[in-house]
């Protein structure tokens, strides 16, 4: 009841992590986790499982959702595909880093390609137009928030 007391707003979702396997094995993770969630929680979160049997085991053992972090190459959970994750039980899965880096990515490819031809990238003639842009960033609410909170 603990989280429910505290959410102020409905559409919250709490959801309750442990780093707790790396130190304390899986028995005592699940334990915090099913805690986590009689408190209130919504959905339980085992950061860094380390072999796919592990993965596995939460969905299982954790009395409701679980979410699954798949990290950027380098992490210590294995990684599966969505599908894979969803057939194992997990209702969330979270992808950290994905869009980040693969914005990085697409900025040093346009400025590698601004620094060769010295002119505007003709790559960057395939990407929408500013009224696209700002369309896409909700300009027209955020021009209402403007007029309505100045």
């Amino acid at each position: 009841m603990l989280f429910r007391s505290a959410r102020t707003n409905p559409d919250t979702i709490i959801i309750a992590r442990t780093d707790a396997l790396a130190v304390e094995g899986m028995d005592a993770a699940v334990s915090r986790m099913n805690a986590a969630l009689d408190a209130g929680a919504d959905v339980a979160f085992l950061e860094a499982v380390t072999t796919l049997e592990q993965m596995a085991q939460v969905p299982k053992r954790v009395k409701g959702p679980c979410l699954l972090n798949i990290p950027p190459i380098g992490g210590k959970t294995p990684r599966v595909n969505l599908d894979q994750a969803e057939a194992m039980g997990y209702r969330v899965t979270i992808v950290p880093g994905l869009l980040s880096r693969h914005v990085m990515a697409s900025c040093e490819m346009v400025l590698r390609e601004l620094a060769q031809t010295r002119a505007y990238p003709k790559s960057a003639m395939e990407l929408p137009t500013m009224q696209d842009f700002a369309k896409r960033m909700d300009s027209d609410l955020w021009d209402q928030w403007r007029t309505q909170f100045r």
